[in-house]
């Protein structure tokens, strides 16, 4: 049976508000009182719980993470950065794998609501309107990663998705690639979905190249669901030089199905990803992607939380982190013209 204030009470001979004044330091208690509660406290071993104790002081030292897939390794490296600082600025962390299922994400948020986190890291594919409705109610301090909204007051994190999609088909066209195909995430993903196709598109248009739609393959971010994708394509027999995957799980995806096929990465088509996750430099080829710091975004929004939940003068709410276009195996080392 859990030990509680009363019984600490009964033993020290003292109210519970005595107790309560001990625990939390408010007011001056008597020194032979003060003795009493500590020695129930440590006879009975009696662990306030720290949510109860947290509503004296109105914090709770917690913190919840929401993320729509663990088995990605984009946010389990992203992740990692969040724990850092938690654990650095002695929070703690209560992560929510939603699965991509907006029922689960709504029920992990109200659950955190009813925990009395201190504020939210949200990552999700799509902002709904009942997540902005949730927000505006709960008054919460939230922190988005990889989304924008500006129609409701949170604080975001991101890179911009749409000029680093642009530099890399910018990087595939400047080679001498004029059939460059796609592999897009939904576009109800407005940033990883939506932003990366849209500078897909526009860098093709700015070589007079009008995007066709027989080029662009469909997935999930996952490798199984771009491995079906890229096979499809290859039986529609679409003849490419250079694949475009917009997350490094696709590419990774895209790469093994055209090796099956016996398509030969990079001689025959090149591709490349996007995220730069621990595992695309350990791949074979390696992959030329695009590097979001990510291990670096889940601490700077963990910081940026933090200040909106101590009340600090933030400067920037929404901030953009730069990104690089990193060249490996998966591409060739020399343009395809020659150039």
């Amino acid at each position: 049976m859990k030990i509680t204030i009363n019984e600490v009470a009964k033993l020290a001979g003292v109210s519970k508000a005595t107790v309560s004044r001990v625990m939390n330091n408010t007011k001056p208690v008597n020194p032979e009182k003060h003795e009493r509660v500590l020695r129930a406290i440590e006879e009975l071993e009696f662990t306030p719980n720290p949510v109860a104790r947290g509503l004296v002081h109105k914090r709770t030292g917690l913190i919840g993470v929401v993320i729509p897939d663990i088995t990605n390794p984009f946010f389990a490296e992203l992740v990692k950065g969040v724990e850092e600082v938690v654990r650095e600025k002695n929070y703690n962390m209560i992560l929510c794998n939603t699965t991509h299922n907006m029922e689960k994400e709504l029920s992990y948020l109200n659950m955190l609501k009813d925990k009395y986190v201190d504020g939210i890291i949200f990552m999700t594919a799509k902002v709904s309107p009942e997540h902005k409705e949730f927000f505006r109610k709960s008054q919460l301090p939230v922190t988005f990663i990889n989304r924008k909204c500006d129609d409701i007051h949170v604080a975001s994190l991101d890179i911009d998705n749409y000029q680093a999609a642009f530099d890399m088909t910018t990087f595939f066209l400047k080679r001498g690639h004029r059939r460059v195909a796609i592999i897009r995430a939904p576009l109800t993903d407005k940033t990883s979905g939506y932003e990366r196709y849209r500078g897909y598109q526009e860098a093709m248009r700015s070589y007079d190249i009008e995007p066709e739609e027989s080029l662009v393959m469909r997935s999930n971010f996952k490798i199984e669901s771009a491995y079906k994708a890229v096979k499809k394509f290859l039986k529609e027999q679409q003849p490419v030089t250079a694949i475009f995957a917009t997350s490094d799980l696709m590419a990774i995806g895209a790469i093994r199905c055209l090796r099956d096929h016996h398509v030969q990465v990079p001689k025959q088509v090149e591709v490349a990803g996007f995220d730069d996750i621990p595992m695309a430099s350990y791949y074979s080829p390696s992959i030329t992607t695009i590097r979001q710091p990510i291990f670096e975004m889940g601490r700077k929004a963990t910081r940026l939380l933090i200040k909106e939940v101590n009340r600090e003068i933030i400067k920037t709410r929404n901030v953009t982190l730069p990104y690089q276009l990193i060249l490996r195996e998966s591409t060739l080392k020399t343009p395809v013209t020659g150039e």
